[in-house]
């Protein structure tokens, strides 16, 4: 399968996984090249990261060079990403998982495209401005929908239990958060 073929499909299963859809996991390829091609979706998601990462810049913060900060955005937003996928892959073989590793990293990482672009989503109406209570709520939900993702991904593809599947996603949380506390604790901002 070609690199274009491969990134079409694994949006394709995303989207259809992301619409609660099992039949999603089933446009998915799972070999080591398809593990090496489910990698693509980091640039791919990587502007809804961005774009979430202006907004959440603290008013009166320390202007710095807008290059600067979207190099550091996007290093926060790798570190985070590679971070998980190697914990995974160490975890895995002491929940005696090491076969799943690959359907869930291809899954996680395709995934992650339309659960960034839902967060996107969430932003738009205060973005537009409706009341803070719609903001509110349409962020929460959409939170909610991409975290539900994420959980339904690792049943799915880990053979996860419920618990497992919440300890996962409480996991890839603490790690992007401890990525980005890091950062702003080491740049000053």
């Amino acid at each position: 399968m070609t690199l274009v073929r491969s990134v079409a499909f694994g949006l394709l299963g995303a989207t259809t996984l992301a619409a609660g859809r099992v039949r999603g996991i089933l446009w998915m390829e799972f070999d080591a090249r398809a593990v090496a091609r489910s990698f693509w979706a980091i640039p791919l998601a990587l502007p809804a990261a961005l774009y979430l990462a202006v907004l959440d810049r603290a008013p009166g913060a320390i202007a710095v060079d807008p290059f600067v900060a979207v190099v550091r955005h996007a290093a926060v937003f790798l570190v985070a990403w590679l971070a998980f996928a190697v914990f995974t892959h160490r975890v895995a073989p002491l929940l005696h998982r090491a076969q799943f590793w690959a359907p869930t990293i291809v899954a996680w990482n395709w995934c992650s495209v339309p659960e960034n672009m839902l967060l996107v989503l969430g932003t738009l109406p205060g973005t537009f401005g409706a009341p803070p209570i719609v903001d509110q709520a349409a962020q929460i939900a959409t939170f909610v929908w991409a975290i539900g993702i994420e959980w339904f991904v690792f049943r799915l593809t880990f053979g996860a239990g419920p618990l497992l599947a919440i300890w996962l996603v409480l996991v890839d949380q603490s790690i992007g958060l401890l990525v980005t506390v890091l950062d702003r604790l080491l740049t000053a901002g």
